[in-house]
């Protein structure tokens, strides 16, 4: 009969991020800030695009005006 041979397997640390707590398995900081610099641009990008909707930015207009009467009319009433 064959002796079964144990071995011990070191696991690596899983790191975290420290403002919000996501475990990052195989990532690092220069991987979290070209994914942090791709989501940027991808948002100016979609910014430019609403920006030259002329329909899109009046409609924005008119739901920011709205909210800020909101606000004026909370804030009236304290």
């Amino acid at each position: 009969m064959a002796i079964k041979k144990t071995t011990t397997v070191k696991k690596t640390p899983v790191k975290k991020t420290s403002s919000i707590g996501i475990s990052l398995m195989g990532s690092n900081k220069a991987d979290m800030r070209k994914w942090e610099i791709e989501s940027a641009l991808s948002t100016l990008k979609r910014a430019d695009e609403i920006r030259k909707n002329t329909k899109m930015m009046a409609d924005v207009k008119k739901l920011a005006q709205e909210q800020v009467n909101v606000l004026n009319n909370f804030t009236k009433g304290k």
